[in-house]
């Protein structure tokens, strides 16, 4: 007896389903799916999320997301840790040169303090006098300011923006003493040292910081009046390490708020912090070479 026909034949059966595998690796067979695309994805592939799991895909376009939305500082820059590790470990640093100075004068301040007529031979000066200083007073008052004002500053600019501006306004203040000093002087061989350079860095960035973002700074402007008033009637402090001090900070702050990438409505985040961490590092770098092509250019005109 003939089975009755429905209209089917064998070539009409359909074909059993591949099982699914992982996209990344097609040799494993994965029945677990991304939450995200829905995709197959492996043991090797499988990325924790909150409701089950993400492919390596998703997860990095939900990281890159979560990344561009992170608040950012003054500067453009990702927002670092709330503690200003930078601020702290300059005074600690000039807590311990200090304790050096007491312990072993001859060799800490002999290696360390800048005088103009030995730049060249010992270069490194020009940043280690920045951790010496003249007395306890001359070390309460310039990190008591450096307390003041530092973490305020490195939590606006980033840890590394401020330690740069910090450290070069630093070799600033000693690049003034050789250019504003004269060498048929005896203060051509006389020492300098101490953090007044960095710290009048400061004074100038943080004006620069309040006036950008439309602050009153008539309390800073008296501060930095004063802090002159002082350098230039007491006898003994190094008015060219300040004033270096002064202007490379203010220039270098003003520069970063001038190269700052400005960011639209959908644009990269990510990309544009990348890109003023590069543009910010050159206005740091060519600080420096303008320290550096002073100083040469100084001692290349010297008198024989």
């Amino acid at each position: 007896m003939d089975r009755p026909s429905y209209g089917y034949s064998a070539e009409d059966a359909p074909e059993p389903q591949a099982p699914p595998v992982c996209p990344r690796h097609p040799d494993r067979v994965s029945y677990v799916r991304c939450q995200r695309c829905e995709r197959p994805v492996c043991p090797d592939c499988q990325r924790p999320a909150a409701v089950g799991v993400l492919c390596v895909d998703c997860a990095r376009d939900l990281e890159r997301q979560q990344a561009s939305s992170r608040p950012r500082n003054a500067m453009g820059g990702a927002v670092g840790r709330a503690t200003p590790v930078v601020s702290y470990t300059i005074i600690a640093l000039c807590v311990l040169a200090y304790v050096g100075q007491r312990v072993a004068p001859d060799l800490v301040v002999q290696l360390g303090i800048f005088a103009p007529f030995r730049a060249l031979a010992m270069p490194w000066t020009f940043l280690t006098a920045g951790f010496l200083h003249g007395g306890i007073l001359h070390l309460l008052l310039n990190m008591y300011a450096l307390y003041v004002f530092g973490p305020q500053l490195e939590r606006t600019l980033g840890h590394w923006r401020f330690a740069g501006i910090y450290l070069l306004s630093v070799v600033a203040g000693h690049t003034a003493v050789v250019l504003l000093t004269d060498p048929l002087s005896q203060n051509w061989y006389g020492g300098t040292l101490g953090a007044s350079g960095g710290v009048f860095g400061l004074f100038a960035a943080m004006f620069i910081v309040i006036r950008r973002m439309g602050a009153d700074a008539a309390q800073l402007i008296v501060l930095i009046a004063l802090n002159l008033v002082i350098t230039f009637t007491v006898q003994g402090i190094s008015w060219q390490g300040h004033i270096g001090g002064l202007l490379m900070g203010g220039a270098l702050t003003a520069a970063m708020y001038a190269l700052r990438p400005k960011a639209r409505p959908g644009s990269d985040r990510q990309a544009i912090a990348r890109r003023s961490a590069l543009l910010h590092a050159g206005v740091l770098a060519a600080g420096f070479v303008l320290c550096l092509a002073l100083v040469l250019g100084r001692f290349a005109l010297l008198p024989a």
